[in-house]
């Protein structure tokens, strides 16, 4: 009794299923005789009833699948002809404890409908990660993603949110903390549409699935252009574990990540995961110190050199995180599993990433508000320019004073626990996730990233997020079933920023020569409810359609708690700025699929999406804000996509084809205004996005050699925005014009051009080959490349921050017995290093130019790793 308990533990599963996978997600006699097994040592007769349904499945279906091989090999052919690649493949034997999941992707769940379904035969746009591929590629951050699933970008941001998120050219900004992102972010369950969890490690995951374009029905309120979702690894069916240790060179990062998981007795489970890593930075800092002449200050020239030197390298991190999970199955129809996540991070702020990427026609060098930079440049090589801030100014600015000596710091503190509860009741499943999200970060660093640090802000920012979530599912026999419920989400948030703006005299009240402190109260609340009801009208057409509604209010207090007495231009201490609005919102959908066979299926999907409204919080609060225009309004999408998922050659080649076109209302953007020198939240007034995406792979008939390869096209536009901010020291014959009826505001017209990080061409392609060796031996080699066309890496479309297209390569082999209980590695990404932006801003103080976060230097990994 005890070993048939144990097994309803693999895998653990939250989601509105019964503990049983059903054999007909299975794909090929192979698997299918696999998990025939593991019913059969629950159920003696499931095991015959598996096979014979299975066979009777695969004679129905020879028939299709011929008919069927010609029209989908033609179409891949397309996809390998051109140069290509998507999501490597995982064909290496899986370690005990992993997700499961062959080269074509047949066996993998997922629940972008709140039900458990085989990705081939969802009818949704999505791709999944599993295990496999986190391992192969060493992936222990969000942003490495992008290399299994290229149309989705996670970057870190400098200030604001602290990162902003991609997906089909739709992304939200970072700059701005008042700003939630258009792509959800969804952890064990808890739905988040914050960026700070993207300097968290990422570790022990069992999948990561990325649901493209607007999935607001069953992921919540904030969710217009598509959903991350992360699954922790759960418990086992008997003791094991695993020890992974790991050094990259470039970062000179040394990391540890362990996991101990197993039963505790016949109902319970638990598993037990932690992380540990520490780097040196990457980038190279050139400034020596400065001393200023233009400065006169005496208190700030008190020292002789003004401007120390900064650190000589940049970037540096440690994080240290660990999960706990507990599992409950009472082998009735109930089960829980609570998962606890708490993580700690530190570094040198997200700053000390930013590097100037281009500048004004004629320039090499950076300037900073007037004077030219003598130790920077204007190109992406791993070299930045930073200098601390001024001693004197640490001594009277008491926030600074008590983190550090005036370097860059940051520091982020996080807890995440989650319950989630099913119980089966007949052919209904209840299902409650609770969850809370709580974090405490804080970050301080140089914002000109010159030698001269004319500017310096920190910000600190404490969140607590509660979210409940109830929903049933239904599971008839019939043709009707449904899924319905509701969810409720309070946050609270406090949000402080401080500025150092140059030199300017001592403050009289207290001698401080900073120029300014501000502190943001947030608070807000929403609840939503949403239902779907699928009709199998044929036993190969379904209708599935519903909506989500939401209604949503926030509050918002800004003020100034200090400001320099001889800084001009800035709001009063103590005048605030106090807003309160409520929204309410229904996001409908509708999708017909047809399944002529088990190896096709065809779909048209309608879709809307809704990212609520709020409030600016500002770097810097001037006198000119209001609560008019600190205020930006809702981001709304609607739109539809045609689809097809197939399979051929006795399900060694399988694809999907996709076609879309959404238009966003509102999309919220932020960008410097050149005038008052603050960064502004706007609505754009209307986008499209549109394209077509062809991802496949294909198990070739060489043993252990798998290939994939994927092309996009995405065009994504404004197609109305006229009142765009200007960039700095864009002029009247490059576009930037007065704004009628104001006697210094000036505005370009971005209508008709592309939106900002939205390339039109991502092509990839690349495989894995699996290699047996003498004594039970093997070798596992993967390569693969990305290629992506140009693209805008700022907002306001300023030439100096146009970033070419560019193509990645990653490589890597890992060593081990056939048994996988231990394994060498090496792991190689970008190996060509090359240096793109990610995300751009108009450098503070210039004249032009842009700073950048680049994506990922040159990353080679020695790694060893032990499984029990």
């Amino acid at each position: 009794m005890l070993a048939s308990r144990q097994l309803a533990f693999w895998p653990m599963r939250s989601d509105a299923q019964s503990h049983y996978i059903d054999h007909r997600v299975f794909a090929s006699t192979r698997y299918a005789r696999r998990n025939s097994r593991v019913m059969g040592q629950q159920d003696p007769q499931r095991k015959g009833i598996c096979m014979q349904d299975f066979r009777a499945m695969a004679s129905r279906n020879r028939a299709s699948l011929k008919s069927s091989t010609l029209l989908t090999a033609a179409a891949l052919s397309a996809a390998f002809a051109a140069p290509a690649f998507a999501q490597s493949a995982a064909t290496a034997p899986q370690a005990a404890g992993e997700a499961a999941s062959i080269a074509d992707g047949s066996e993998i769940l997922v629940t972008a409908r709140r039900r458990a379904e085989r990705l081939q035969d969802v009818p949704v746009a999505a791709a999944a990660v599993n295990a496999a591929q986190i391992r192969q590629y060493d992936m222990t951050t969000l942003a490495n993603i992008r290399i299994v699933a290229p149309q989705i970008s996670f970057d870190r941001g400098f200030t604001g949110s602290g990162a902003s998120i991609a997906l089909r050219g739709v992304s939200s900004s970072n700059l701005d903390a008042g700003i939630e992102q258009s792509v959800l972010l969804d952890v064990d369950g808890l739905p988040t549409s914050r960026g700070r969890l993207l300097n968290d490690a990422m570790f022990d995951i069992q999948e990561v699935t990325v649901m493209k374009g607007p999935q607001s029905l069953f992921f919540g309120k904030n969710s217009p252009a598509g959903v991350v979702a992360l699954k922790s690894a759960g418990p086992t069916s008997s003791f094991e574990g695993y020890a992974r240790v790991g050094y990259e060179f470039t970062n000179d990062q040394s990391s540890i990540e362990a996991a101990i998981s197993g039963p505790i007795n016949e109902n319970w489970g638990y598993r037990v995961a932690i992380y540990g890593s520490n780097s040196e930075g990457y980038i190279r800092n050139q400034s020596p110190g400065i001393a200023d002449p233009f400065r006169t200050t005496p208190a700030l020239q008190a020292g002789g050199t003004f401007v120390p030197a900064g650190y000589k390298r940049l970037g540096a991190e440690k994080k240290l995180s660990g999960r706990l999970t507990l599992a409950y199955d009472n082998g009735n129809g109930f089960d829980a599993t609570f998962k606890l996540l708490g993580s700690h991070y530190s570094g040198q702020g997200l700053q000390s990433f930013s590097e100037v990427m281009g500048c004004p026609a004629g320039r090499t060098q950076p300037a900073s508000s007037g004077r030219i930079d003598p130790y920077g440049d204007c190109k992406l090589n791993d070299r930045s320019s930073q200098g601390h801030l001024p001693p004197a100014v640490v001594a009277a600015w008491p926030e600074i004073r008590s983190w550090n000596t005036g370097g860059p710091s940051a520091r982020n503190k996080s807890i995440v626990p989650t319950l989630s509860m099913n119980y089966k009741a007949g052919d209904i499943t209840l299902t409650s996730v609770t969850g809370l999200y709580h974090y405490d970060f804080r970050s301080s660093g140089n914002a000109d990233a010159t030698a001269y640090t004319f500017f310096w802000s920190y910000n600190t920012e404490k969140n607590t997020s509660f979210y409940q979530e109830v929903r049933a599912v239904s599971d008839f026999e019939g043709p009707l079933n449904f899924a319905a419920g509701g969810h409720y989400e309070n946050n609270d948030r406090t949000f402080t920023v401080g500025g150092f703006l140059g030199p300017i005299a001592a403050d009289p009240r207290n001698g401080r020569l900073h120029s300014h402190d501000n502190i943001q109260d947030n608070k807000s609340h929403a609840f939503s409810v949403f239902g779907q009801l699928t009709y199998k009208f044929l036993d190969n057409f379904e209708l599935a359609g519903g909506a989500r509604y939401t209604r949503e209010t926030k509050k918002a207090d800004l003020s100034n708690a200090f400001v320099n007495r001889n800084q001009l231009g800035l709001k009063a201490e103590g005048d605030h700025i106090i807003g309160k609005q409520t929204q309410t919102n229904t996001s409908p959908e509708a999708t017909l699929t047809w399944r002529p066979s088990s190896t096709l299926m065809i779909y048209g999907a309608y879709k809307t999406g809704y990212l609520s409204g709020g409030f600016s919080n500002l770097g810097t609060l001037a006198a000119s804000n209001n609560l008019a225009n600190v205020t930006f309004g809702a981001e709304k999408a609607e739109g539809f996509e045609l689809g097809t998922k197939f399979q051929a050659f006795d399900r060694a080649l399988s694809g999907s084809l996709t076609a879309y076109r959404y238009k966003y209302k509102g999309l919220q953007l932020t960008a410097l205004n050149a005038v008052t020198a603050v960064f502004q939240t706007q609505n754009a007034a209307s986008t499209i996005t549109k394209g077509i995406e062809l991802e496949g792979s294909y198990r070739t008939p060489m043993d252990g050699l798998t290939l994939r390869g994927s092309v996009s096209y995405n065009r994504a536009e404004y197609e109305d925005f006229a009142g765009a901010q200007c960039y700095a020291g864009q002029t009247a014959a490059q576009g930037c014009l007065p704004v009628p009826g104001s006697a210094t505001a000036r505005a370009q017209d971005l209508s008709g051009r592309d939106v900002y990080r939205a390339p039109h061409w991502t092509i990839t392609g690349g495989g894995v080959y699996d290699i047996p060796m003498s004594n039970d031996y093997k070798l596992s080699l993967n390569a693969d490349y990305r290629w992506t066309s140009g693209y805008y890496a700022s907002l306001q479309e300023n030439p100096a921050g146009y970033q070419k297209r560019y193509l990645v390569l990653n490589a890597g082999a890992r060593f081990s017995p056939g048994s996988d209980n231990w394994s060498l590695a090496v792991i190689g990404r970008n190996l060509t290093n090359k240096r793109y932006a990610t995300i751009g801003v108009d450098k503070p103080g210039g004249t032009g130019e842009v700073f950048a976060v680049a994506g990922e230097p040159r990353a080679v990994v020695l790694q060893a790793e032990v499984r029990f």
